[in-house]
């Protein structure tokens, strides 16, 4: 049986609802992928992450992954020095969204405001979160004209609180978590949520990018390490990448070997609903909620214990 992959594409910003969606819609329908698109439908405030320059080894990856190049100057100014776009009220990028969705793609929702969630969701109380994702799933609706059922986090930030108002609101399947298995995530009370989350399992291209044996001219050599660990040991993969990284201009031509590569290899690609469709969701593990570490980020991850 092939090795089966989930692209998950994270919108995080307005350019890359413009330029990332329809060049990475390319790329899939020369290969004849089918991925699962999250979409940020909120104001695009990229800028007032400008403060995570003082975690510890953020400034290393600026260096390596270049997400000067990826992003775009404009955006990294956008809420700061430039008035943040509200992107789910743009009318060329609702346009971009409704491509992806046209072309045969799963769609779900990413987030609001991409960099609020990211930073402020462990200490937001349960009535912002849920106002937070009601509304989100309000625009989503106005845009697609029915309701998501997917969804995945920005940066993978996620808590049982969240969770539970997402699973209120019609979430069936999530990606918001990484390493391990699928799951089952525990609510507040201990008892499993109905939601199964499927774990990104692979390192992000930016992620792979910051480390010392792909610096410089051994970049290209990411291609032979994402195509192995696909054709590894047989399990399910998930796989986040972005329009501003993977779909932009600087790290673009470099994930387009990579998925040559795992096409080369014979690899299946699923969306995240399908996937999670072909599990047993029953006999599915629960799992408690909580925040790791893992290399190349410089920000903690949820993850399932």
């Amino acid at each position: 049986m092939a090795q089966q992959l989930v692209l998950k594409v994270d919108v995080d910003t307005y350019q890359g609802t413009l330029d990332g969606v329809p060049r990475l819609l390319d790329l899939f329908a020369r290969h004849g992928i089918v991925t699962t698109f999250f979409f940020s439908l909120g104001p695009d405030n990229t800028g007032k992450a400008v403060k995570r320059v003082f975690r510890k080894g953020f400034v290393k990856k600026v260096l390596r992954a270049s997400p000067a190049a990826s992003y775009g100057i404009k955006t990294m100014l956008y809420g700061t020095l430039l008035p943040a776009p509200d992107i789910g009220t743009k009318p060329e990028a609702v346009a971009r969204m409704r491509e992806a969705h046209a072309a045969g793609h799963e769609c779900g929702i990413h987030a609001w405001d991409h960099v609020d969630w990211h930073d402020r969701l462990p200490r937001m109380e349960r009535d912002e979160i849920s106002r937070t994702v009601r509304r989100t799933h309000e625009r989503f609706a106005e845009i697609f004209g029915f309701r998501a059922t997917v969804s995945a986090a920005p940066g993978w930030t996620a808590t049982a609180a969240s969770m539970e108002i997402e699973e209120e609101n019609g979430i069936r399947v999530t990606s918001h978590t990484r390493g391990g298995s699928p799951f089952r995530p525990m609510r507040r009370d201990g008892s499993p949520s109905s939601i199964i989350e499927l774990p990104s399992t692979l390192p992000t291209l930016d992620e792979a990018a910051g480390w010392d044996e792909f610096a410089g001219a051994n970049r290209p050599k990411t291609t032979g390490f994402f195509r192995d660990l696909v054709l590894g040991p047989p399990q399910l993969h998930v796989h986040s990448i972005h329009t501003e990284i993977e779909g932009g201009k600087a790290l673009g031509p470099l994930f387009f070997e990579h998925v040559a590569a795992w096409k080369a290899a014979g690899v299946e690609f699923l969306t995240l609903g399908q996937a999670a469709a072909g599990l047993p969701a029953a006999s599915l593990p629960c799992r408690e909620l909580t925040f790791t570490t893992i290399r190349g980020r410089a920000t903690p991850v949820a993850a399932g214990r």
